[in-house]
């Protein structure tokens, strides 16, 4: 499931590269009906872009959406977004987009994302984004997960980012859960650094187990180290 959530990911990049190149249209729409559904295609012209897009039904109940469009603001600013879902009743579906663009300022950014599932089976979801200001800041973020009825599944999420004036922050998040034992184990993290060069932030690891609690260990750069005892029916113990 993860590998249809990359290729989705790869088709957003494509598809968002190309719509910026799209030529003006006149504002059309067309609609299809079938013994095997209908279908709906739009295509219109704004004074400050183009969009288009296509619904479609099954008599099965399954869906398709596809959208799309690129724009340029009065101040010089331009964006192209795209995205799709799909949807078959008793199976599953996906949902994926993306966009990017440039601000007025000479900003820059650029994010896609995809959520796939299977029913009764579990899912998988990966997300990006990448920025930068026009005075030199820069952003980025990551996030995945993944989930299998029954058997456990996985979390993890990142961030960078970086001022204009030297000062600069990062992050993660994690998490795994194993569903035959009802445990897992946590971790998530800071670090800072400001524009005089001070650092400081935190580590922190969770061991958990379902319907116990859990015990937390903290380890900071200028406060010391400490565990946290979470025992269920108890209030929280620090040592």
């Amino acid at each position: 499931m993860q590998k249809k959530v990359v290729r989705v990911l790869i088709a957003l990049t494509l598809i968002t590269s190309v719509l910026p190149l799209c030529q003006p249209a006149q504002a059309q729409r067309a609609r299809f009906a079938g013994s095997r559904g209908t279908a709906v295609g739009y295509n219109s012209q704004g004074q400050y872009g183009q969009r288009m897009g296509l619904r479609a039904a099954g008599t099965n109940g399954g869906r398709l959406g596809l959208r799309g469009g690129s724009y340029t603001g009065p101040n010089g600013g331009t964006a192209a977004t795209a995205g799709g879902t799909a949807y078959m009743p008793g199976v599953g579906g996906i949902h994926a987009s993306g966009s990017q663009g440039q601000t007025a300022a000479g900003g820059a950014w650029q994010r896609g994302g995809a959520t796939a599932w299977q029913n009764g089976v579990g899912g998988a979801h990966a997300s990006q984004f990448n920025g930068t200001t026009a005075n030199g800041g820069a952003a980025s973020r990551n996030s995945n997960w993944q989930y299998q009825n029954g058997v456990g599944g996985s979390a993890n999420r990142d961030f960078n980012a970086t001022s204009a004036s030297g000062a600069s922050a990062s992050g993660y998040k994690t998490n795994n859960y194993d569903a035959t034992t009802g445990t897992g184990t946590a971790t998530k993290g800071r670090d800072y650094t400001s524009k005089d060069g001070n650092t400081y932030g935190y580590d922190s690891t969770t061991a958990y187990t379902k319907g116990e609690g859990a015990q937390k260990t903290i380890e900071t750069q200028n406060k010391g180290d400490y565990t946290i005892d979470y025992s269920k029916g108890s209030k929280a113990v620090s040592q």
